[in-house]
Protein backbone atom coordinates (compact mmCIF):
# COMPACT_ATOMS: atom_id res chain seq x y z
CA UNK A 1 0.00 0.00 0.00
CA UNK A 2 1.50 3.30 -1.07
CA UNK A 3 1.27 6.46 0.96
CA UNK A 4 -0.64 9.34 -0.53
CA UNK A 5 1.61 12.33 -1.09
CA UNK A 6 1.35 14.97 1.59
CA UNK A 7 0.45 18.51 0.68
CA UNK A 8 3.58 20.64 0.19
CA UNK A 9 4.44 22.86 3.10
CA UNK A 10 3.62 26.56 2.69
CA UNK A 11 6.62 28.57 1.52
CA UNK A 12 7.60 30.13 4.85
CA UNK A 13 7.61 28.58 8.32
CA UNK A 14 7.04 29.76 11.87
CA UNK A 15 4.04 31.68 13.28
CA UNK A 16 6.07 34.84 13.80
CA UNK A 17 7.31 34.77 10.22
CA UNK A 18 3.80 34.02 8.95
CA UNK A 19 2.34 37.03 10.76
CA UNK A 20 5.05 39.25 9.33
CA UNK A 21 4.28 38.00 5.83
CA UNK A 22 0.55 38.59 6.36
CA UNK A 23 1.40 42.25 6.96
CA UNK A 24 3.43 42.23 3.74
CA UNK A 25 0.46 40.73 1.90
CA UNK A 26 -1.88 43.37 3.33
CA UNK A 27 0.53 46.04 2.11
CA UNK A 28 0.81 44.48 -1.34
CA UNK A 29 -2.96 44.20 -1.82
CA UNK A 30 -3.53 47.68 -0.40
CA UNK A 31 -0.99 49.27 -2.75
CA UNK A 32 -2.62 47.40 -5.63
CA UNK A 33 -5.51 49.90 -5.65
CA UNK A 34 -3.44 52.98 -6.58
CA UNK A 35 -1.31 50.77 -8.86
CA UNK A 36 -4.42 49.83 -10.85
CA UNK A 37 -5.40 53.51 -11.01
CA UNK A 38 -1.99 54.43 -12.44
CA UNK A 39 -2.44 51.80 -15.15
CA UNK A 40 -6.04 52.83 -15.87
CA UNK A 41 -4.88 56.41 -16.44
CA UNK A 42 -3.26 55.16 -19.66
CA UNK A 43 -5.09 51.95 -20.59
CA UNK A 44 -8.66 50.99 -21.53
CA UNK A 45 -10.51 49.21 -18.72
CA UNK A 46 -11.05 45.81 -20.32
CA UNK A 47 -7.57 45.60 -21.82
CA UNK A 48 -5.90 46.62 -18.58
CA UNK A 49 -7.77 43.97 -16.62
CA UNK A 50 -7.23 41.33 -19.32
CA UNK A 51 -3.47 41.87 -19.39
CA UNK A 52 -3.16 42.02 -15.59
CA UNK A 53 -5.29 38.92 -14.99
CA UNK A 54 -3.64 36.93 -17.78
CA UNK A 55 -0.10 37.65 -16.62
CA UNK A 56 -0.99 37.28 -12.94
CA UNK A 57 -2.86 33.98 -13.34
CA UNK A 58 -0.10 32.45 -15.44
CA UNK A 59 2.52 33.47 -12.88
CA UNK A 60 0.38 32.08 -10.06
CA UNK A 61 -0.06 28.75 -11.87
CA UNK A 62 3.71 28.64 -12.34
CA UNK A 63 4.34 29.28 -8.64
CA UNK A 64 1.85 26.56 -7.69
CA UNK A 65 3.42 24.07 -10.08
CA UNK A 66 6.91 24.89 -8.79
CA UNK A 67 5.73 24.25 -5.22
CA UNK A 68 4.86 20.65 -6.11
CA UNK A 69 1.08 20.95 -6.13
CA UNK A 70 -1.15 19.34 -8.77
CA UNK A 71 -3.34 21.73 -10.72
CA UNK A 72 -6.23 19.29 -11.29
CA UNK A 73 -9.83 20.18 -10.40
CA UNK A 74 -12.60 17.59 -10.15
CA UNK A 75 -14.73 17.63 -13.29
CA UNK A 76 -17.99 17.95 -11.35
CA UNK A 77 -16.77 21.19 -9.76
CA UNK A 78 -16.03 23.05 -12.98
CA UNK A 79 -19.54 24.54 -13.52
CA UNK A 80 -19.57 26.12 -10.05
CA UNK A 81 -15.95 27.18 -10.48
CA UNK A 82 -16.74 28.94 -13.75
CA UNK A 83 -19.72 30.77 -12.24
CA UNK A 84 -17.69 31.80 -9.20
CA UNK A 85 -14.84 32.94 -11.45
CA UNK A 86 -17.18 35.14 -13.47
CA UNK A 87 -18.52 36.73 -10.28
CA UNK A 88 -15.39 36.85 -8.10
CA UNK A 89 -12.94 37.79 -10.84
CA UNK A 90 -14.58 39.00 -14.05
CA UNK A 91 -17.30 41.21 -12.63
CA UNK A 92 -15.34 42.30 -9.56
CA UNK A 93 -12.27 43.39 -11.51
CA UNK A 94 -14.14 45.10 -14.35
CA UNK A 95 -16.57 46.91 -12.05
CA UNK A 96 -13.89 48.12 -9.62
CA UNK A 97 -11.93 49.43 -12.60
CA UNK A 98 -15.02 51.24 -13.91
CA UNK A 99 -15.55 52.75 -10.46
CA UNK A 100 -11.94 53.89 -10.22
CA UNK A 101 -12.28 55.83 -13.46
CA UNK A 102 -15.38 57.62 -12.13
CA UNK A 103 -14.67 58.23 -8.43
CA UNK A 104 -11.64 58.69 -6.18
CA UNK A 105 -9.81 55.43 -5.60
CA UNK A 106 -9.92 55.91 -1.82
CA UNK A 107 -13.73 56.08 -1.91
CA UNK A 108 -13.84 53.00 -4.15
CA UNK A 109 -11.72 51.11 -1.60
CA UNK A 110 -14.05 52.08 1.24
CA UNK A 111 -17.19 50.96 -0.57
CA UNK A 112 -15.64 47.82 -2.04
CA UNK A 113 -14.73 46.46 1.38
CA UNK A 114 -18.38 46.07 2.30
CA UNK A 115 -17.90 42.67 0.60
CA UNK A 116 -18.10 40.54 3.80
CA UNK A 117 -21.32 42.28 4.82
CA UNK A 118 -22.98 41.49 1.49
CA UNK A 119 -21.74 37.91 1.88
CA UNK A 120 -23.46 37.58 5.26
CA UNK A 121 -26.68 39.01 3.82
CA UNK A 122 -26.65 36.75 0.74
CA UNK A 123 -25.85 33.72 2.90
CA UNK A 124 -29.02 34.47 4.86
CA UNK A 125 -31.06 34.67 1.65
CA UNK A 126 -29.59 31.83 -0.42
CA UNK A 127 -28.09 29.46 2.14
CA UNK A 128 -30.67 30.00 4.91
CA UNK A 129 -27.87 30.79 7.35
CA UNK A 130 -29.14 32.51 10.47
CA UNK A 131 -27.65 35.90 11.20
CA UNK A 132 -25.88 35.95 14.55
CA UNK A 133 -26.19 38.90 16.89
CA UNK A 134 -22.70 40.02 15.85
CA UNK A 135 -23.67 39.87 12.17
CA UNK A 136 -26.81 41.89 12.86
CA UNK A 137 -24.73 44.57 14.56
CA UNK A 138 -22.21 44.44 11.71
CA UNK A 139 -24.88 44.89 9.03
CA UNK A 140 -26.37 47.83 10.94
CA UNK A 141 -22.97 49.50 11.25
CA UNK A 142 -22.17 48.74 7.62
CA UNK A 143 -25.46 50.28 6.48
CA UNK A 144 -24.70 53.35 8.56
CA UNK A 145 -21.23 53.54 7.00
CA UNK A 146 -22.65 53.34 3.48
CA UNK A 147 -25.20 56.03 4.27
CA UNK A 148 -22.48 58.25 5.75
CA UNK A 149 -20.36 58.01 2.60
CA UNK A 150 -23.24 58.39 0.14
CA UNK A 151 -25.45 60.98 1.87
CA UNK A 152 -23.24 64.01 1.04
CA UNK A 153 -23.28 62.90 -2.61
CA UNK A 154 -27.10 63.04 -2.86
CA UNK A 155 -27.21 66.52 -4.45
CA UNK A 156 -24.91 65.24 -7.22
CA UNK A 157 -26.85 62.05 -8.01
CA UNK A 158 -28.21 63.68 -11.14
CA UNK A 159 -24.80 63.03 -12.67
CA UNK A 160 -24.77 59.79 -14.71
CA UNK A 161 -21.06 59.39 -13.94
CA UNK A 162 -21.62 59.44 -10.18
CA UNK A 163 -24.57 57.07 -10.38
CA UNK A 164 -22.50 54.77 -12.55
CA UNK A 165 -19.57 54.89 -10.13
CA UNK A 166 -21.73 54.00 -7.12
CA UNK A 167 -23.54 51.24 -9.01
CA UNK A 168 -20.23 49.82 -10.25
CA UNK A 169 -18.45 49.66 -6.90
CA UNK A 170 -21.44 48.30 -4.98
CA UNK A 171 -22.07 45.88 -7.85
CA UNK A 172 -18.45 44.72 -7.53
CA UNK A 173 -18.85 44.11 -3.80
CA UNK A 174 -22.10 42.18 -4.34
CA UNK A 175 -20.57 40.16 -7.21
CA UNK A 176 -17.65 39.14 -4.98
CA UNK A 177 -20.10 38.15 -2.25
CA UNK A 178 -22.14 36.17 -4.80
CA UNK A 179 -19.05 34.28 -5.89
CA UNK A 180 -18.31 33.43 -2.28
CA UNK A 181 -21.85 32.06 -1.84
CA UNK A 182 -21.45 29.92 -4.97
CA UNK A 183 -18.22 28.47 -3.59
CA UNK A 184 -19.79 27.75 -0.20
CA UNK A 185 -22.80 26.08 -1.77
CA UNK A 186 -20.63 23.95 -4.06
CA UNK A 187 -18.57 22.77 -1.08
CA UNK A 188 -15.12 22.92 -2.66
CA UNK A 189 -12.64 20.71 -0.84
CA UNK A 190 -9.51 21.19 -2.95
CA UNK A 191 -6.44 23.31 -2.29
CA UNK A 192 -7.76 26.91 -2.07
CA UNK A 193 -4.83 28.42 -3.96
CA UNK A 194 -5.44 26.09 -6.92
CA UNK A 195 -9.16 26.87 -6.91
CA UNK A 196 -8.34 30.59 -6.85
CA UNK A 197 -5.78 30.26 -9.63
CA UNK A 198 -8.32 28.64 -11.95
CA UNK A 199 -10.86 31.33 -11.09
CA UNK A 200 -8.28 33.91 -12.15
CA UNK A 201 -7.74 32.01 -15.43
CA UNK A 202 -11.50 31.98 -16.04
CA UNK A 203 -11.60 35.70 -15.30
CA UNK A 204 -8.66 36.39 -17.60
CA UNK A 205 -10.30 34.54 -20.51
CA UNK A 206 -13.70 36.19 -20.11
CA UNK A 207 -12.22 39.67 -19.68
CA UNK A 208 -9.99 39.13 -22.74
CA UNK A 209 -13.09 38.26 -24.78
CA UNK A 210 -14.67 41.46 -23.51
CA UNK A 211 -11.58 43.46 -24.46
CA UNK A 212 -11.65 42.09 -28.01
CA UNK A 213 -15.38 42.72 -28.35
CA UNK A 214 -15.45 46.21 -26.84
CA UNK A 215 -11.94 47.54 -27.47
CA UNK A 216 -11.13 45.61 -30.63
CA UNK A 217 -9.63 48.49 -32.60
CA UNK A 218 -7.30 49.47 -29.77
CA UNK A 219 -6.32 45.83 -29.24
CA UNK A 220 -5.67 45.31 -32.97
CA UNK A 221 -3.47 48.38 -33.19
CA UNK A 222 -1.69 47.59 -29.88
CA UNK A 223 -2.88 50.94 -28.52
CA UNK A 224 -3.69 49.44 -25.14
CA UNK A 225 -0.26 49.58 -23.50
CA UNK A 226 0.92 52.22 -21.00
CA UNK A 227 2.94 55.11 -22.35
CA UNK A 228 4.74 56.22 -19.19
CA UNK A 229 6.87 54.67 -16.48
CA UNK A 230 4.13 55.12 -13.88
CA UNK A 231 1.60 53.35 -16.10
CA UNK A 232 3.96 50.42 -16.67
CA UNK A 233 4.77 50.30 -12.95
CA UNK A 234 1.07 50.10 -12.10
CA UNK A 235 0.44 47.32 -14.62
CA UNK A 236 3.47 45.26 -13.57
CA UNK A 237 2.72 45.71 -9.88
CA UNK A 238 -0.87 44.58 -10.39
CA UNK A 239 0.17 41.49 -12.37
CA UNK A 240 3.19 40.28 -10.42
CA UNK A 241 2.59 41.42 -6.84
CA UNK A 242 -1.09 42.31 -6.58
CA UNK A 243 -2.25 39.04 -8.15
CA UNK A 244 0.35 36.27 -8.43
CA UNK A 245 2.65 36.73 -5.44
CA UNK A 246 0.03 37.97 -2.97
CA UNK A 247 -2.38 35.10 -3.58
CA UNK A 248 0.41 32.52 -3.42
CA UNK A 249 1.74 33.85 -0.14
CA UNK A 250 -1.73 34.40 1.32
CA UNK A 251 -2.81 30.80 0.95
CA UNK A 252 0.57 29.64 2.23
CA UNK A 253 0.41 31.82 5.33
CA UNK A 254 -3.28 31.49 6.22
CA UNK A 255 -2.90 27.74 6.84
CA UNK A 256 -0.59 28.48 9.77
CA UNK A 257 -2.59 31.09 11.63
CA UNK A 258 -5.88 31.45 13.47
CA UNK A 259 -8.89 32.78 11.62
CA UNK A 260 -8.77 35.98 13.70
CA UNK A 261 -5.13 36.68 12.76
CA UNK A 262 -5.89 36.18 9.09
CA UNK A 263 -9.01 38.33 9.33
CA UNK A 264 -7.15 41.23 10.92
CA UNK A 265 -4.62 41.05 8.10
CA UNK A 266 -7.42 41.35 5.53
CA UNK A 267 -8.83 44.33 7.42
CA UNK A 268 -5.51 46.10 6.98
CA UNK A 269 -5.94 46.05 3.18
CA UNK A 270 -8.48 48.91 2.92
CA UNK A 271 -6.51 50.92 5.48
CA UNK A 272 -3.41 50.57 3.29
CA UNK A 273 -5.46 51.13 0.13
CA UNK A 274 -6.87 54.45 1.34
CA UNK A 275 -3.52 55.63 2.74
CA UNK A 276 -1.60 54.61 -0.38
CA UNK A 277 -4.15 56.33 -2.62
CA UNK A 278 -3.66 59.54 -0.66
CA UNK A 279 0.13 59.28 -0.83
CA UNK A 280 0.63 58.09 -4.42
CA UNK A 281 -2.20 59.56 -6.46
CA UNK A 282 -3.22 62.53 -4.34
CA UNK A 283 -6.65 61.40 -3.16
CA UNK A 284 -8.15 63.52 -0.38
CA UNK A 285 -11.02 61.63 1.30
CA UNK A 286 -13.75 63.81 2.77
CA UNK A 287 -14.73 63.79 6.43
CA UNK A 288 -17.81 61.75 5.46
CA UNK A 289 -15.57 59.24 3.68
CA UNK A 290 -13.42 58.94 6.79
CA UNK A 291 -16.35 58.42 9.15
CA UNK A 292 -17.97 55.95 6.78
CA UNK A 293 -14.67 54.11 6.52
CA UNK A 294 -14.46 53.77 10.32
CA UNK A 295 -18.04 52.47 10.53
CA UNK A 296 -17.56 49.97 7.69
CA UNK A 297 -14.23 48.78 9.10
CA UNK A 298 -15.83 48.25 12.51
CA UNK A 299 -18.69 46.37 10.86
CA UNK A 300 -16.36 44.07 8.93
CA UNK A 301 -14.24 43.48 12.04
CA UNK A 302 -17.29 42.48 14.10
CA UNK A 303 -18.64 40.29 11.29
CA UNK A 304 -15.31 38.59 10.63
CA UNK A 305 -14.22 37.96 14.20
CA UNK A 306 -17.73 36.97 15.25
CA UNK A 307 -17.95 34.19 12.65
CA UNK A 308 -15.47 31.75 14.29
CA UNK A 309 -17.16 32.16 17.67
CA UNK A 310 -20.59 31.52 16.15
CA UNK A 311 -19.31 28.42 14.35
CA UNK A 312 -17.75 27.11 17.56
CA UNK A 313 -21.01 27.56 19.48
CA UNK A 314 -22.90 25.76 16.72
CA UNK A 315 -20.48 22.82 16.87
CA UNK A 316 -20.79 22.58 20.65
CA UNK A 317 -24.55 22.61 20.40
CA UNK A 318 -24.67 19.97 17.66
Amino acid sequence: MTKSPSRPRPPLAGPGTSKAWLIVIALSWGFNWPAVKLALNEMPIWSMRAIGLSAGSMLLLGLIKASGRRLAIERRQWPALMLAGCLNVTLFNVLTAVAQTLMPTSRAVILAYTMPLWTALLARIFLAERLSRAQGVALTLGGAGLATVLAPLAPELGSPALRGAIAAILGAAIAWAGGTIVMKRAGFTGDPVIVTAWQLVIGAVTVAVGAIALEGRAVATLAVWPISLSGWAGLLYNSVIGIALSYFLWFGMVQRLSASSAAISVLLVPVVGVTASMALIGDAPSAADGLGFLLITAAVLINTLGAPATAARSQRGA
